[in-house]
């Protein structure tokens, strides 16, 4: 039999469901992992270990009563150290909150509990999730960086102390250490799941995201908590795939465009429809439209917690709030115009296609932890609010993961899994961290 920690999402609900898999002795097993890792990998910030156990204890017997509270009752979950949860300490990855308890739980938690999910615990984001870094370190080689902002949601799932955890994306908070980390990653349309009680970084581009073993995980992720149901369609074969080289190989290094390459060869031998995709003229401003909004609003946001707390502050977001200070509110004003444009110009690259493939990320995880990387590739899909999915779908020269990022129409979500799932077939991608 597999170890409790190795289950999916997916195996671990449907064996709970079964009788095979006690809540508490798979919570149990989960926090043997965390005894023997969490000490190097350092995914985590608060954990309650006595509230965990006696809600495995009470969704164990409703189990035994064949009563279930949703598709995934008993299944632990991490959530991300800026959605409140009650009871249950929430830092935001600052000193400034490092004992606030909030009364209430965020809507996305709500919906999770709802569904039967267990919180396992809160894992680390970097300072108010943005790119000042948090402790964790990447599960595949603790001298690299895990990405960011949502590094210890991305490493415990890599590091098989939860099966699935929820993050936030304002640039690439999601998909970056994911690409990282080697584990499959969803931001979905912003909303479809509610950023209520999730404190911001932007609120025009702040997205809720899962990370999970699989895309069915995913799924299941998004189901439970989205608004409302995700429609779905008709699967149409073959999927169409369109590989956009355009900026994104100028970004990406030697051997991240190889492999992206090889992969599109693969999935033109086994069938899917493949070919290139260009970008519209307008895609050339969508950094300085994304870099005015994100300025803009984090500044707004954080001027009196910075007016009184500015020490607390890494550079970083020093930097992004102090120049957001400085921007004029009619040039706010005309990126969001012409952040409609080019929301309205990039649509039209689907006409051909189901869905855009890029490299996530310029490589595998770069050296050392002071940084998390540059969101430079997930960023024109976060000013888009299409859908991303991230796979891994091989391994660097030195051992770690490299990744695939799939864009999706707008409100396409189902489509994208659909495809992502084809795509995970074919790609058979097994390698996991040796902690």
């Amino acid at each position: 039999m597999m170890n409790p920690e190795d289950f999916s999402l997916t195996e671990a609900a449907s064996a709970i469901r079964a009788g095979t898999l006690s809540p508490v002795e798979y919570v149990e097993a989960l926090f043997g992992v965390m005894e023997r890792v969490e000490s190097r990998v350092q995914a985590w910030v608060t954990i309650d270990r006595g509230g965990v156990l006696s809600e495995a204890s009470k969704c164990e017997a409703e189990a035994r009563s064949g009563e279930f509270r949703g598709p995934l009752h008993g299944v632990p979950v991490g959530i991300k150290d800026i959605f409140y949860t009650k009871g249950l300490r929430t830092t935001m990855g600052s000193a400034i909150f490092k004992d606030f308890v909030p009364n209430c739980d965020a809507r996305a938690v709500t919906k999770l509990k709802e569904a039967g999910a267990i919180v396992l615990g809160k894992t680390v984001t970097t300072v108010f999730a943005n790119l000042d870094p948090g402790p964790t370190r990447n599960p595949w080689n603790i001298e690299h960086t895990p990405g960011g902002s949502s590094s210890g949601s991305a490493a415990a799932v890599a590091a098989r102390m939860c099966p699935a955890a929820i993050g936030t994306q304002t640039v690439g908070s999601v998909g970056r250490p994911a690409a990282f980390c080697g584990v499959a990653s969803l931001v979905p349309s912003q909303q479809r799941i509610s950023l209520e009680h999730v404190f911001p970084l932007a609120w025009s581009l702040d997205h809720a995201g899962t990370f999970a073993r699989s895309v069915a995980d995913l799924e299941v992720m998004l189901d439970a908590m989205a608004e409302s149901p995700v429609e779905r369609y008709p699967a149409r074969a073959p999927f169409r795939i369109g590989v956009v080289r355009d900026f994104f190989y100028e970004n990406a290094t030697v051997e991240a465009r190889s492999l992206n390459d090889r992969l599109a060869g693969d999935l033109a031998a086994a069938g899917f429809h493949v070919e290139e995709a260009r970008l519209p003229e307008i895609f050339e401003v969508q950094q300085p439209i994304l870099g005015t909004i994100l300025r803009t609003e984090t500044a707004s946001i954080h001027e009196r917690l910075f007016a009184e707390h500015a020490a607390t502050y890494g550079p970083k977001l020093r930097t992004l709030i102090e120049t957001g200070m400085l921007i004029d509110a009619s040039d706010y004003v005309r990126a969001r115009r012409l952040r409609r444009r080019y929301q309205r110009e990039m649509a039209k690259l689907f006409q051909p296609f189901d869905v855009l493939m890029t490299p996530p990320a310029r490589g595998a995880a770069p050296a050392g932890i002071g940084s998390t990387g540059d969101p430079v590739m997930n960023g024109p899909w976060t000013l888009t609010d299409f859908p991303t999915v991230t796979l891994p779908h091989a391994l660097s020269a030195d051992g770690l993961p490299i990744a695939v990022q799939l864009t999706g129409a707008p409100l396409q979500e189902r489509l994208l899994l659909e495809v992502a799932k084809a795509i995970e077939a074919v790609v058979s991608f097994t390698a996991r961290p040796n902690l």
